[in-house]
């Protein structure tokens, strides 16, 4: 039997609301565990059908999902009576049986689930003894293909050598996991135990024994620092799979062992003390998928992570990171982002964790939209079956997240990152700030130190693409000299500060030396040297900006060397590239009746004056409508929403807007256009401050501006309201502050 990992126990009884029963945070108070034998027991208990009854019948999901429970049960009678009524047990499996249906199949395994679970939520028997004889013949094949992968003459037979390569290692990825049958498959023999004889039991538990003896996810046995990468949650459901035949002959308590360490690692990891994922979307998109259902499995088994109060700020990041408009997206970042849609299993798992909570009601909300418009997508379809419902909280979307009780502005120190609003409404100016201290846990990654996006009116207005494609300096929102800014791949930055206040919010970036020096690409084989310029990156994490507060083990010391990065010895060099006197960025969103965002760029080379442009990427249906000697106004081509780029230094800058080729497929020839606002200027130090003022065409927003004789004051005016801010420098880059209203 699993063994108690480690044990988090609440000292105060739980509280029921309603059916629900919660603890004192919020978090669901999950059912017992029974003893071995007892089924279901996976992710619930019997006498929760009742309740998944009454969730499943909450009207407007029922409406969505429904349709989609129909789908998959007709399906079901379709496209697998041909494998329900065969008998494996009597006549065996043949080559050509192991080569047809011995097939990664994600959406099979998901139907599979689905079919099982509305079987018995239904008391549909004759989809029950379909479901039960599919289960058990699926299991018949995985025994048999064990077996012939014995054999000494596969080699004659190259499409069954090829199906019976899953056996040949060790290895339990997706590959593997959807092969045997991912979630799906011992749920749906958790489900549908009671209804089978016991030789029926025994042949399933037997082929999932024989499925994960001695499998290996990627992270199992490795040094803690390399749990940064979405991999080690990925394979989430080897503790599914595990946890269906605990107890019974052939569960492997070594694998078990082996899956909890690398989700322990991942969540400790892989995550910062305030929720944040280092890999930016890659958590809640793909670590949590899968990930969620085996940190569910090991709450029921001890180890809960819901029910602490870093998870509530990972459902709170999730919220923040959303733009503020209904289909917004997640901004991600470096490493993961944006996602206009995500895989559906960390929202509802966090929805369901907390029933109440308003940011997680918020994000389910975000995620199948205001009438449940957006895409059901069918890799979450268990999960919606097992968790999803309808939303809580107000219609009024302002008024819902006012309830969630956040911050319009807040700061996360360890990933680098700022982001602020200036309302709760959907039309509310969005700002992102992204600077990463962290730069050597990750891979795929793009040159974006500095970077920044911005979003308001509902709408997109600062750009920061997908790192598969937007991944140079020039496609990224960056000041570039003589043509150069940052190389691929960017080392880290130092966040200098932080402000929050009620009128004014802001954060401020050191990116010298993601521009005085390139790294080597990630991640390459310790061992490997490198010509001269190139050097090991001897710097410590906390040398490079990582808050020496926030400091843990697995960073503490030389990056050259360390179990950091990708499975090895980190082996990372760099080379001078873009020596700089100084590269300090601020960022600002201003609020009031009129709220506007500022970006300040304090850069300089050497004393010789350079080529300097600013340059922010665009959506690609924004059009120039007007310009004058330090302004410009973009408009989107169908609609009213404008936004002014006025240029406040006393250097002139000659703006354009340009379209260019992003990325072209190297299979496909599919080309990625992009577009981009650059202002240019010959300078020694530009000094770059540059207002953003989002506005509907026919309203009089322009606002007036104006310096004082030192520049240290600006006025800036909407009309008869008008207000002053103060700039000044602090560590070396340019703080506004609000002076007089």
């Amino acid at each position: 039997m699993i063994d108690k990992v480690i044990l988090v126990v609440c000292a105060l009884a739980p509280l029921t609301f309603g059916e629900v029963a919660r603890d004192a945070n919020g978090c669901r108070v999950l059912s017992s565990l029974p003893e071995p034998g007892i089924h279901p027991r996976i992710f619930f208990t019997a006498d929760e059908y009742p309740a998944m009854r009454k969730r499943l019948s909450n009207p407007r999901f029922k409406a969505v999902f429904g349709k989609i429970r129909r789908q998959v049960v007709s399906q079901a009678f379709s496209q697998y009576r041909a494998l329900a009524d065969a008998d494996f047990a009597r006549d065996g499996v043949s080559d050509d049986e192991i080569v047809d249906y011995l097939v990664a199949g994600e959406g099979r395994n998901i139907n599979w689930g689905v079919a099982s679970v509305t079987a018995v939520l239904d008391d549909n028997g004759p989809l029950k003894d379909l479901m039960k004889r599919v289960v058990v013949n699926y299991a018949h094949i995985i025994l048999a293909s064990r077996e012939r992968s014995e054999d000494s003459d596969l080699a004659a037979s190259p499409k069954l050598q090829k199906a019976l390569t899953v056996w040949t290692h060790d290895r339990f990825d997706v590959g593997v996991s959807w092969t045997f049958g991912g979630a799906g498959l011992p749920l749906a023999y958790d489900v549908l135990y009671n209804e089978m004889a016991e030789n029926q039991r025994t042949t399933v538990s037997r082929a999932i024994a024989a499925a994960t003896k001695g499998r290996k996810s990627y992270g199992n046995g490795m040094d803690r620092g390399f749990a940064s990468s979405n991999h080690y949650g990925y394979h989430g459901d080897l503790a599914v799979m595990l946890s269906a035949i605990e107890g019974r002959p052939g569960f492997d308590q070594k694998t078990w062992d082996g899956i909890v360490q690398v989700m322990t690692d991942y969540w400790e990891v892989g995550y910062t003390p305030l929720g944040v994922s280092r890999e930016d979307g890659y958590g809640p998109n793909l670590g949590m998928r899968a990930g969620s259902r085996g940190f569910l499995v090991m709450a029921r088994r001890g180890y809960n992570i819901f029910e602490t109060e870093k998870y509530r700020k990972f459902i709170n990041y999730v919220t923040q990171d959303y733009d503020p408009y209904p289909g917004g997206h997640l901004n991600g970042g470096a490493s993961g982002g944006p996602y206009p849609e995500l895989y559906p299993t960390s929202t509802i798992v966090a929805r369901y964790m907390y029933p109440e909570n308003t940011a997680a009601n918020f994000n389910y909300r975000q995620l199948v939209g205001e009438n449940y418009e957006r895409r059901i997508r069918w890799q979450g379809w268990l999960d919606y079956l097992l968790y999803g419902s309808d939303w809580k909280g107000p219609d009024n979307r302002e008024s819902m997240l006012k309830g969630a009780g956040l911050p319009l502005s807040v700061s996360y120190p360890v990933r680098g990152k700022f982001i602020a609003r200036s309302d709760w409404s959907s039309d509310a100016i969005y700002l992102t700030f992204d600077a990463r201290p962290d730069a050597h846990l990750i891979g795929h990654d793009k040159v974006d130190r500095g970077n920044f996006s911005m979003s308001a009116l509902g709408r997109v207005w600062a750009f920061s693409g997908d790192f598969h494609q937007w991944n140079t300096s020039r496609e990224n929102s960056l000041v570039h000299i003589d043509g150069k800014a940052q190389a691929w791949k960017a080392p880290s930055a130092r966040m200098l500060w932080n402000r929050h206040g009620k009128n004014v919010a802001g954060a401020a970036a050191d990116l010298k030396y993601a521009y005085d020096w390139e790294w080597t690409p990630p991640w390459p084989k310790w061992g490997k040297s490198y010509p001269a310029p190139w050097e090991p990156e001897k710097s410590s994490a906390s040398d490079l900006g990582w808050p020496r507060d926030h400091l843990i083990p697995e960073v503490d010391g030389a990056i050259h060397g360390s179990a950091t990065g990708y499975a090895g010895r980190n082996n990372l060099h760099r080379r001078p590239y873009n020596r700089v006197e100084k590269a300090c960025r601020s960022a600002f969103l201003v609020r009031g009746s009129h709220p506007y965002a500022m970006i300040c760029d304090d850069i300089r080379k050497d004393d010789e004056e350079h080529h300097f442009e600013w340059i922010m990427q665009l959506p690609g249906d924004l059009t120039e409508v007007g310009r004058s000697r330090d302004q410009i106004i973009l408009r989107e081509s169908r609609g009213d929403r404008c936004l002014l780029v006025r240029f406040l230094q006393a250097k002139a800058c000659d703006i354009r807007v340009e379209s260019y080729q992003v990325h072209e497929d190297r299979r496909s020839g599919k080309v990625t256009e992009g577009q981009r606002l650059v202002a240019s200027c010959e300078a020694i130090e530009p000094a770059f401050r540059v207002l953003l003022v989002p506005f509907r065409e026919g309203e009089k927003l322009i606002p007036v501006t104006a310096w004082n004789r030192d520049g240290s004051l600006l006025r800036v005016a909407f009309g008869e309201s008008s207000h002053l801010l103060r700039f000044e420098r602090r560590a070396g880059a340019t703080r506004i502050t609000l002076q007089s209203p």
